[in-house]
């Protein structure tokens, strides 16, 4: 079972980099409950707005595992997520600049689908790196 979770899980961030939603349609259950940092939790279809126009302004960006722990149908990552500013982010312009910033990722899955994420990126030092390079 660990096994099969540890690898939704990394077939679930290797389509969100290459913003394939037909796989990860495939991977997630239609009532999705999203929590990323502090906003209030949301649904599949705000989240997947979210992560296209995070994606938008990162096209190039991916999410590189570091460390990985499975529990009672939980994925929980340890990540960096790299890019390049080179796309409209937020109503930030593109500078160009490379990302490196740290991700913590808790994913429950139930039935081979996701059914929650939680989500905390380093929004403070990406948007450092952003600004630096403007």
């Amino acid at each position: 079972m660990a096994d099969t979770i540890e690898a939704l899980g990394k077939r679930l961030y290797a389509a969100l980099d290459a913003q394939d939603w037909t796989v990860i349609g495939t991977l997630i259950a239609p009532a999705l409950i999203v929590q990323v940092g502090s906003a209030p939790p949301m649904g599949l279809d705000v989240w997947r707005r979210n992560q296209e126009a995070f994606y938008r302004g990162f096209p190039d960006g991916r999410h590189i595992i570091e460390e990985t722990l499975v529990d009672a149908g939980r994925f929980v990552s340890r990540c960096r997520f790299v890019g390049t500013h080179t796309g409209l982010f937020g109503e930030l312009a593109p500078t160009g600049a490379s990302v490196s910033v740290g991700v913590i990722h808790i994913d429950r899955f139930a039935g081979g689908l996701l059914v929650e994420h939680h989500g905390q990126l380093d929004m403070h030092g990406l948007l450092q790196q952003i600004r630096a390079s403007a």
